[in-house]
């Protein structure tokens, strides 16, 4: 959950654990957190012969090229 900046400032200074509690709480309670996690896969040709080099962080590639894979 998301809380107001005001709020988070507030909790910051006057309670700074109230995320790991609210997290250890919301466990105990069975509300698990669950992640989504996708991969987008490029054969080594493509990288080879790719516009860019497939590992420069400041580029995002082409969801239509490589589409997102659910991990």
């Amino acid at each position: 959950k998301n809380l107001p900046v005001e709020e988070a400032d507030r909790l910051a200074s006057t309670d700074p654990d109230y995320s790991i509690r609210d997290l250890y709480n919301a466990i105990s309670n069975g509300n698990f957190p669950s992640w989504t996690f996708y991969i987008q896969v490029m054969t080594f040709e493509q990288a080879e012969n790719w516009q860019w080099n497939p590992f420069d962080l400041t580029k995002v590639w082409p969801h239509k090229d490589f589409p997102l894979i659910p991990v």
